[in-house]
């Protein structure tokens, strides 16, 4: 199966999405967090998943693009959409180099949990990037794959895969490639937050609220980022000089 194909197939299964969701709140705060008080005329978030991320932030929003190739996906969003009442919101389902926005460039693009899947690592950052107005910005997640604790998770996944379990492959992406893309293309680091989303093996012993209450008691919260360098999650805020 082809990278792109198997990518697909794996996030049709909302149910993988929502397993994770004491860290989807963990993303939402931390995305509010980055924005602070802001407004932005026109954003995109790709890829969305069922939008929760940015809908629970649209206050902040004139126009919100939601764009994910997963149906299920963009499903979902319609629906979060719906109840939280959102305005001036468009949906696209279909691949993140759709050509409706060849000509069209945003405020603020929003992009987490992509760069573990995608095929090109390089030709989206450059995408990206060039979809932003001078002046604007990213907020973009990556997981350190130079970092020990990815190590020890690639280790676990190595294990799983022996008994036939998660075979699906992720991409090893450093800290220094999105960094260095994104200083070559003339954007600065405004802000960062590090944490660990994952439990290596133990996940199932904690609720979600037990995971995100651990996770936000060692790591804390944007403006005060205790244990970052223990941290191999990434979310980063940079703005285009």
């Amino acid at each position: 199966m082809e990278r792109k194909a198997e990518v697909k197939t794996f996030f049709e299964k909302t149910d993988i999405y929502f397993n994770f969701d004491y860290n989807i709140k963990i993303r939402t705060e931390t995305v509010a967090e980055l924005l602070g008080e802001a407004h932005y005329n026109n954003v995109l978030d790709m890829p969305c998943g069922n939008g929760y991320i940015s809908l629970k932030n649209s206050d902040q929003f004139n126009q919100l693009s939601l764009v994910d190739f997963s149906e299920n996906m963009i499903g979902l969003a319609k629906e979060i959409a719906a109840k939280e009442n959102a305005q001036n919101v468009s949906f696209t389902c279909g691949d993140i180099f759709d050509t409706k926005f060849e000509n069209e460039a945003f405020d603020l693009i929003i992009s987490l949990g992509i760069l573990a899947h995608i095929d090109d690592v390089d030709k989206f950052l450059t995408y990206i990037q060039s979809k932003v107005k001078k002046g604007g910005r990213i907020i973009i997640q990556n997981t350190n794959s130079d970092h020990f604790y990815s190590t020890l998770i690639r280790l676990y996944l190595g294990v799983r895969k022996l008994f036939g379990k998660d075979k699906y492959k992720l991409n090893k992406v450093p800290a220094s490639t999105v960094e260095s893309s994104f200083k070559k293309a003339g954007f600065t680091c405004e802000k960062v937050f590090r944490y660990n989303q994952s439990f290596i093996g133990f996940s199932k012993l904690f609720s979600n609220d037990k995971k995100y209450s651990l996770t936000r008691k060692w790591f804390g919260y944007v403006g005060k980022n205790k244990n970052a360098s223990l941290g191999s999650d990434y979310t980063y805020l940079f703005k285009k000089d």
